[in-house]
């Protein structure tokens, strides 16, 4: 029978922020949902609300984070693909007068 490498420990970024604790991650949450609504100026709690609930409507309340991740990731991806797969345009013709 063969050994099992042991798993390898986690890499982490030093570049990745620290959250030690409750407090620090839900700060870290807040700004990447700010990230996320970048669009609207002075985004407030109640546009996350809106995001969260047009996320449930689409998916389902009870849906795992983490289903929801992957079916994002895999939309996310499928576009990439279509759009690689699109035959690319001619250059551009210098018009001469």
């Amino acid at each position: 029978m063969s050994q099992l490498a042991p798993p390898a420990p986690p890499v982490f970024s030093p570049y990745a922020p620290l959250y030690t604790d409750d407090l620090s991650r839900t700060i870290g949450a807040l700004q990447h949902l700010q990230v996320l609504l970048v669009g609207r100026p002075d985004a407030t709690l109640a546009d996350v609300s809106q995001l969260v609930s047009a996320m449930q409507q689409e998916f389902g309340s009870s849906e795992s984070l983490e289903q929801v991740i992957q079916a994002l990731v895999g939309r996310h991806l499928a576009k990439q693909v279509a759009r690689r797969s699109r035959p690319a345009l001619p250059p551009a013709q210098e018009v001469t007068s």
